[in-house]
């Protein structure tokens, strides 16, 4: 009898309708051997890790054109053979929901600053972003909004710490593509240190041209330009407080399979590093 009735409660479970969310699981690894020249501790090699992470992702359809979804991306440290992170941001983990309105998500996700001016001045693989002197690449305690507006995509985003003020960063920016050209801005208020960005790109026969300027109130500005001509990439990078410009470049060959071998060579007039990499992502 007991039997009869786990078997039934079983059936019944099974043939309940039940929303499940369809889960993703991706990721990559990048590992390498790096050289880091002059210095104090002089010139060395070394096998370095590149960032790999290991990523989780989830949708769920709420109907009406409404959709829940969901991210986890965890660092792992492919050189040790460990998962696990220093500062507060170090990857992702939000929750959020999106329709044709646009999309509203929480938690710790990438910046307004970084998706509308930052990636215009950083394209490295390892060694760029010099000139995004005040510029949040991921950002914690946050909530992200996005929407559009005529042909503008516009995103803003709010920071709310804990043990902080009620509202410690507010930032708003806008995208816009005419043609081969992409135009990025943003703006972001945080007290006596306001950061303001511009960037933009452009296709031009074969080239690909990219770059932008931030301002920090208190602070560095920064300037920076890269192009990307037949698979190789070059960058300049300064910001205006007495430190030399930097010089990166970087070019990556297609394995397949979702392998790539990847050279980047970094010098900031003093010290050069680089690195020789193998990535795969899955």
């Amino acid at each position: 009898m007991q039997k009869k009735l786990i078997a039934a409660a079983v059936a019944g479970a099974l043939a309940t309708p039940v929303a499940i969310a369809d889960v993703a699981v991706s990721g990559s690894i990048r590992t390498g051997v790096e050289y880091l020249g002059g210095g104090a501790a002089g010139s060395k090699w070394q096998v370095s890790d590149n960032f790999s992470r290991l990523r989780f992702k989830a949708s769920s359809d709420l109907g009406n054109g409404q959709s829940a979804y969901m991210g986890y991306e965890f660092r792992v440290h492919s050189d040790t053979g460990h998962i696990n992170g220093s500062g507060p941001t170090q990857r992702l983990s939000y929750v959020g929901i999106k329709g044709d309105w646009g999309s509203l998500s929480l938690g710790s996700q990438w910046s307004t600053l970084f998706n509308t001016v930052g990636s215009f001045i950083d394209k490295s693989n390892r060694y760029g972003g010099t000139a995004n002197t005040c510029i949040q690449y991921r950002m914690k305690d946050s909530v992200y909004l996005t929407t559009s507006i005529g042909g503008f995509s516009v995103s803003a985003d709010a920071q709310m710490y804990n043990g902080g003020d009620d509202l410690d960063r507010a930032t708003i920016g806008t995208n816009i593509s005419i043609g081969g050209a992409s135009i990025g801005a943003a703006w972001q208020n945080h007290g006596a240190n306001d950061c303001t960005g511009i960037g933009a790109s452009l296709a031009l026969a074969g080239v690909s041209l990219s770059g932008g300027y931030v301002e920090q109130q208190s602070g560095a500005n920064g300037f920076g330009i890269n192009a990307k001509i037949a698979g190789v990439w070059l960058d300049y990078e300064e910001r205006d407080d007495g430190s030399d410009g930097v010089i990166t470049g970087h070019y990556g060959i297609g394995l397949g399979g979702g392998a790539k071998a990847i050279i980047e060579m970094s010098n900031d007039g003093t010290d050069t590093k680089g690195i020789g990499m193998l990535r795969m992502d899955f």
